[in-house]
């Protein structure tokens, strides 16, 4: 997946089984991602990134001030469509935009090193053995429910620091230096699962519930998962490093992925690649168990429409303002003409026409001056089913370029190329707004075992919509060579760009990005331009 930097639910099937010795529970799984680097904005971060073919994702990093009660984010957001693409307001209405777009409010993985993991008294994977031994005194619903919040937390940690450790790998400049960190790496990783199933023999007695030997071998297999699968990411890297003093520290690279892949097949866990069939199982296993693990950062959240007593009273209002118009030429026909007449009888049907008419046009007028102030939903963001700790707002609609601030015009800064490809007429121009509001008192108290200094605003936008009245990408051109000429590839693309504005009290950053896509895919994501305050 192409990245750009600039800075859900899965319950897992369980089957009653007292012994974790045995063959575990149907399981679930995980894909990991690319990982990308963050660019401080203040102290936000971003990340845009291609996600598949007609999805992009942009992941915005908040922070939670401990020194403040509340913090507040504000994010706008201007999408620049050509009109030859057809998106305006008769054809593309705010549901069908919200339901292209998903978002998700996650808390950011805390970040550790592999070395903390395996040594620190206070990490997570010491309190996940700690929720092992209260399990062993008392197998209770609320034991085992901390146990399994320990493994989840622990699980998503340490698939951030693999993949942090690795990114450093990446980043090491001098080969030594670098084949001393892959040294550390497998090391440490060993150690934490060694560490890891050692718990085996707390978890498999008689007396521990069937939940939690299942949720043990979840996170079993998925530990297993990461590290091969962080394995071949870092055998990659060497390839192409192609340095001498790396053969070493691939075969061992290459022995701890076939010692997990021997474990598996040992704990009969149907997660084997193979090149006899198209791996449907493991895929399928690998993505629901990463769901799984990771549910344990996610928000609950709860959706609401917003303004909506706001927008029926102003309808109220043009009905209101209507029925005066009708009543008015009513009293009047009849003071000129008499109670009834066929004068009065023809004033009574031409002002209800208008009464109508008049009704139908303050509506939208309402409509348009509220809509830059209402959102259209409000989100209620919750630790728990009954303890909020914070809001969200959110409102999407089309924009006239008149309309836009004087600011985002200059960054669009369109060239002549892009006039002509308008006809020397405006964009459609799309405005997506969210705010969001937290309470870092809440969060701090309903989340002690998590380090709680941000969450993570993640939106992710599907443009197949976009893509509809596209031409052919495949395109053919002719290059003249040596006397003869000959046949090139040439491909069709269309630009999207896209200016964001997001801060918060203390910081606000502008980014502009050229989405270019044809009819097939998002090609690339570039950065053009970016400014902060």
């Amino acid at each position: 997946m192409d990245t750009v930097q600039t800075k859900n639910k899965a319950q897992p099937v369980t089957e009653d089984r007292n012994d974790c010795s045995e063959q575990p529970a149907p399981v679930l799984r995980f894909e990991p991602k690319q990982s990308v680097s963050a660019t401080p904005v203040g102290q936000i971060d971003e990340t845009i990134r291609i996600r598949d073919r007609h999805q992009f994702e942009i992941k915005l990093h908040y922070p939670i001030s401990r020194k403040k009660a509340t913090a507040t984010y504000d994010l706008e957001s201007y999408i620049f469509v050509p009109r030859s693409l057809e998106i305006d307001r008769s054809n593309y209405s705010k549901a069908r935009f919200y339901d292209d777009l998903q978002t998700h409010i996650r808390f950011k993985t805390p970040a550790l090193s592999l070395t903390s993991i395996a040594e620190s008294p206070d990490s997570p994977l010491f309190k996940l053995e700690t929720s092992t031994l209260s399990l062993q005194q008392q197998s209770n619903e609320a034991n085992v429910a901390t146990f399994e919040y320990r493994l989840k937390l622990f699980c998503c940690i340490l698939q951030s620091s693999l993949r942090d450790q690795i990114a450093s790998i990446k980043d090491a400049k001098e080969a030594d230096n670098h084949g001393r960190q892959v040294q550390l790496y497998l090391k440490a990783t060993a150690e934490i699962i060694d560490a890891y199933r050692a718990l085996r023999s707390n978890i498999a007695q008689p007396m521990i519930a069937s939940r939690a030997c299942a949720v043990y071998a979840y996170g079993d297999e998925y530990i297993s998962l990461l590290v091969e699968r962080n394995g071949y990411d870092l055998l990659e890297h060497i390839k192409q490093c192609n340095h001498p003093e790396m053969r070493t520290s691939k075969r061992r690279i290459l022995d701890l992925i076939s010692r997990e892949v021997r474990y598996r097949k040992s704990q009969q866990y149907p997660s084997i690649a193979s090149d006899k069939n198209d791996n449907e199982l493991l895929i399928y296993r690998r993505n629901v168990l990463k769901k799984y693990m990771h549910k344990v950062l996610f928000l609950a959240t709860r959706t609401r429409d917003e303004g909506k007593v706001i927008e029926h009273g102003l309808f109220g209002i043009a009905a209101g303002i209507s029925m005066l118009f009708a009543t008015i030429v009513l009293f009047l026909s009849q003071s000129i003409y008499g109670p009834l007449t066929l004068q009065v009888f023809l004033a009574l049907v031409i002002g209800y026409m208008f009464k109508d008419r008049i009704k139908e046009l303050l509506r939208v007028y309402f409509s348009k001056k509220v809509s830059g102030l209402l959102f259209d939903h409000r989100t209620r963001i919750y630790s728990s089913p009954h303890n909020p700790i914070g809001h969200c707002r959110e409102s999407f609609d089309f924009v006239e370029e008149d309309k836009v601030p004087a600011r985002i015009m200059k960054i669009r800064n369109r060239g002549p190329i892009t006039e002509i490809a308008n006809d020397w007429v405006s964009e459609n121009v799309l405005r997506y707004r969210k705010r969001i509001k937290l309470s870092s008192r809440a969060i701090t108290t309903a989340y002690r075992d998590i380090d709680t200094n941000g969450i993570n605003d993640i939106m992710r936008l599907n443009v197949a919509e976009f893509t509809r009245r596209m031409g052919h990408p495949r395109k053919e051109l002719f290059v003249a060579e040596k006397g003869d000429y000959r046949k090139v590839k040439a491909e069709r693309v269309y630009h999207l760009n896209m200016i964001l504005r997001y801060g918060g009290d203390d910081c606000e950053c502008y980014k502009h990005f050229r989405i270019v896509l044809n009819r097939r895919k998002i090609k690339r994501i570039e950065t053009v331009s970016v400014e902060g305050d």
